[in-house]
């Protein structure tokens, strides 16, 4: 594990990208965050974009990256130049913000608000937002890996098959709380999900599967679960999981033991790790990446970890 660094520099200026539409949204929190950026002496700028579009392009336009629309705003100019990005949402929000961060090569703070909080949870432990306060005001911060799928890029997870089913199962709906209810709800993700081929090439290798999961990690949690615990955030190596179509035990009783963190990998579901990757499909297939869905319209899909890492504080 690299060590971790500090975010030099007096003038300290945090732009706050707020997602109130969020599943957790907090404005309790919020008004912490700014609590101590002032209990501190920095200054702080607080944007709350109504769509995902508006908020990539404010967080662009805040570090420079785009020209505003009319005059730049007077108060957010005279707090001088952003030395920081804090995304206030959950891992969607967090996504939109990191891409515009690994471009200005700014530091990006998490104030987990949304329904999983699966890239919080992976690198502060927890999605406890008192906590990730205290992360965002000690400014240490770690670079961690970035990559892209179908043109889109990721920091955590993304997935075909079980992933997107996953997703849907959650929408509306909280949590489970206990490993039992995991498992019942990935009972229910896995009946959905239509088995067709996939060709997988990994570094050298080269196989053909019909997976219920396909599941390529950068960081440990997807969808809510710890999938790949030992995976480390800045190897340039991603892990992918996947199963060979052909189960021997129920597909809950994998997520249960994931759920526990005690699955080993090798038998029903796999895991290999590597810096190349791509899949051949049939069939159309919905991806989900850092709990954003879209259709996939190619055949074949490249995953490219990227030569740009994000510095986030963790």
């Amino acid at each position: 594990m690299k060590r971790r660094r500090h975010e030099k520099g007096k003038h300290i200026h945090y732009c706050l990208l707020v997602n109130r539409s969020a599943s957790e949204y907090s404005q309790h929190f919020v008004k912490k965050l700014i609590e101590r950026i002032r209990q501190k002496g920095g200054y702080y700028t607080v944007f709350e974009p109504e769509s995902r579009t508006q908020l990539y392009q404010t967080a662009q336009r805040a570090c420079g990256l785009r020209r505003w629309s009319r005059a730049t705003p007077q108060q957010f100019s005279r707090r001088g130049k952003v030395t920081s990005l804090i995304a206030c949402g959950g891992d969607g929000t967090v996504n939109q913000v990191a891409r515009v961060a690994v471009k200005a090569n700014l530091p990006l703070g998490i104030l987990p608000l949304g329904k999983l909080n699966n890239i919080a949870r992976s690198l502060c432990g927890s999605a406890d937002p008192a906590l990730a306060i205290s992360k965002i005001m000690a400014r240490n911060y770690r670079k961690i890996d970035t990559a892209t799928i179908a043109g889109q890029m990721f920091i955590g997870s993304a997935g075909i098959g079980f992933a997107p089913e996953m997703t849907e199962q959650l929408r509306g709906r909280r949590p489970p709380r206990f490993c039992l209810g995991w498992s019942g709800l990935a009972s229910k993700a896995a009946s959905a999900v239509e088995l067709k081929k996939v060709i997988v090439r990994i570094d050298a290798f080269r196989f053909e599967v019909h997976p219920t999961i396909l599941n390529i990690n950068l960081l440990p949690y997807s969808f809510g679960l710890p999938l790949t615990p030992l995976s480390v955030p800045d190897d340039k190596t991603a892990e992918v999981i996947f199963n060979v179509g052909v189960d021997t035990e129920p597909f809950s009783t994998f997520v249960r033991q994931v759920c526990r963190k005690k699955y080993v990998y090798g038998n029903t579901v796999r895991l290999f790790r590597g810096q190349e990757i791509s899949l051949e499909l049939v069939g159309r297939r919905k991806l989900c990446y850092d709990g954003e869905l879209m259709d996939l319209i190619n055949d074949k899909v490249d995953i490219k970890i990227g030569a740009a890492q994000l510095k986030v504080f963790c």
